[in-house]
């Protein structure tokens, strides 16, 4: 399989904050809530418009415990209430076609260490906790989750200490959900799951991105997980976040090092009575986040963004809007860490640098998720701290619909 991979940009062309041309650069966003003392985590939007947000307790000690905040948006991301707690943290969030909200993660209210899984059916007032590793052996960790149709909820994660990434299907009965394991893959473990829903009936369209012998992977399973592929293996680093629109088109960013080539010591000397220009070259390693796009169904990669120093947050950290809008999310990994929001308003083609966030007072932020609802208001969840967890805050930021 064919992947355009950058080893060598130019300066100029990894700049950062290069002169901006998409519409996005001129887009306005606004702190819509900040909850505190919390840690922002995850943030969809479900079919009915409403927004929900995760947010970890930041206030109490680590052995003690702990909870996740639910809030909700009911005006497209205008105004929030918090309207449930998680009995542990909650770290990842999917909204499934008919409503039922989906969270993961791997600690109880006083449990820690293991995966749980917590449905709502109420707009995540109350939840209802289940094991995705029922009757396994070994210990799972959960990474990442996303909804299917008829009541299909999927889990990827590894098992601990084992070296092997799973996918779980949870499938809804009137005892709960049902756990199944549908893939298991070699390797070390999955950042992310994207589904895109099979209509009633049909099967879902499922892809997983992570890193497995050292390699960023994709797999994709189009028949619910009955069968499965790597669509992709590469030596780039390590994929964090995968994405798929409903054209078809797939995305996954992740992390890497790429050279950097910079022209120094430019010379002018007479040689012969002609003038002889010398320029000498410097090669260094710079770390940045890279965006890759398949409009093939995996067959081949496109790598359609870098950003220099920029660092992609694990799973939930790519979203694709209903106008074909792509957002990443993730910080600046410079001194200090600076919330970062990338964005593309023509598929991927070319990006800019929307949204950049460290208020004053704090030393430290990073964008963990984003979401968007039909109308294409943008909101975008982190965390922002300055070393005292009584004053954490959990803002989410807002990108009014175009």
């Amino acid at each position: 399989m064919k992947t355009n991979i950058p080893h060598v940009l130019t300066l100029g062309a990894a700049l950062l904050l290069a002169p901006l041309t998409s519409t996005l650069a001129q887009s306005i966003w606004e702190t819509t809530d900040a909850l505190t003392p919390y840690r922002g985590r995850a943030i969809v939007a479900d079919a009915a418009g409403n927004f929900i947000s995760l947010a970890i307790d930041d206030s109490t000690s680590s052995t003690g415990p702990v909870t996740t905040a639910v809030s909700l948006s009911t005006n497209t991301g205008l105004a929030w209430q918090t309207v449930g707690l998680i009995p542990g943290y909650a770290l990842k969030l999917t909204a499934a076609p008919d409503g039922t909200l989906y969270a993961s993660g791997n600690r109880s209210a006083t449990v820690s260490g293991k995966a749980f899984v917590w449905s709502s059916q109420d707009h995540g007032t109350n939840w209802t906790v289940s094991d995705p590793w029922a009757g396994q052996t070994n210990t799972f960790l959960a990474l990442d989750l996303g909804a299917g149709n008829s009541g299909v909820v999927y889990v990827c994660g590894d098992i601990l200490g084992g070296g092997k990434w799973v996918v779980r299907k949870g499938q809804q009965t009137s005892s709960g959900l049902v756990w199944t394991t549908v893939d298991t893959f070699a390797g070390v473990q999955p950042s992310s799951i994207a589904i895109r829903p099979g209509p009633v009936g049909q099967p879902d369209y499922i892809v997983v991105c992570g890193q497995a012998s050292s390699a960023w992977t994709v797999r994709r399973s189009a028949d619910g997980g009955a069968t499965w592929a790597t669509i992709e293996a590469n030596g780039l680093g390590t994929a964090y976040s995968v994405a798929a629109d409903t054209n078809g088109d797939l995305y996954v960013d992740g992390a890497i090092t790429t050279n950097i080539i910079t022209a120094t010591n430019v010379t002018t000397t007479i040689v012969h009575h002609q003038q002889v220009v010398t320029t000498n070259y410097t090669t260094t390693s710079e770390p940045g986040w890279l965006v890759q796009k398949s409009t093939n169904d995996g067959a081949s990669w496109t790598s359609v963004d870098f950003a220099l120093n920029g660092h992609p947050a694990y799973a939930r950290s790519l979203m694709v809007d209903a106008f074909g809008r792509v957002f990443a999310v993730g910080f600046l990994y410079t001194n200090p860490y600076t919330w970062l929001v990338r964005g593309s308003a023509d598929g991927g083609a070319t990006w800019t640098t929307t949204d950049t966030f460290l208020p004053a007072g704090y030393t430290w932020s990073q964008a963990f998720g984003a979401a968007s609802d039909a109308f294409g208001n943008v909101c975008v969840i982190g965390d922002v701290e300055n070393g005292t967890p009584s004053a954490g805050l959990a803002p989410v930021r807002r990108l009014a619909a175009p």
